[in-house]
């Protein structure tokens, strides 16, 4: 069994109702069931942020992709396109152009 360390933890008067009660239906301790629980949610932190790079690896990837099919030539930059455009635009209505 590994070794456990003693740690004060403050609960809500209901969450630790509902520990104790949940405790003496599966007939555990309170610490073993608080164990499991954080060992869970760490488990699905670690799962969530695998997932991100998971994510940032597949988009890196379709980056060298898209780069390798235009010959190195980079992709424009669509929020500094769409920038121009409403400046273009802006400047159309107020009679600024041209």
């Amino acid at each position: 069994m590994q070794e456990l360390q003693r740690v004060n933890l403050l609960l809500e008067r209901r969450q630790r109702e509902a520990l104790e009660k949940l405790a003496q239906q599966k007939n555990r301790s309170v610490s073993d069931l608080v164990r499991e629980y954080i060992t869970a949610g760490l488990r699905e932190d670690n799962s969530q942020q695998r997932e991100r790079q998971q994510a940032l690896e597949n988009a890196r990837a379709l980056k060298a992709r898209v780069l390798k099919r235009r010959k190195g030539k980079p992709v424009t930059d669509a929020v500094n396109v769409l920038e121009q455009l409403r400046e273009e635009r802006a400047n159309e209505l107020l009679g600024r152009g041209r």
